[in-house]
């Protein structure tokens, strides 16, 4: 028996669900940060051109939308 309770969560697959669904959203929004980057920069070279600034605006909301996911997942945790 471990001293520490989280030491053994490992095993339950309970936690193993949990986790893997906090590394997809952990890694949906490392690709959305990547892809509002990318965009941001051309909106930078374009900053008339709506359909950049709407792209924008969908992708950082989105991206709010998973940091509450995790911050909400990982209170769990903590």
């Amino acid at each position: 028996m471990s001293m520490y309770f989280y030491d053994e969560t490992d095993d339950w697959p309970e936690y193993q669900i949990i986790k893997d669904d906090i590394r997809g959203m952990e890694k949906e929004h490392i690709e959305i940060r990547k892809e509002l980057q990318e965009i941001e920069s051309a909106f930078g070279s374009d900053p008339s051109s709506a359909l950049l600034k709407a792209k924008v605006h969908r992708l950082k909301k989105k991206m709010k939308e998973i940091e509450k996911k995790l911050d909400e997942s990982l209170s769990l945790y903590r």
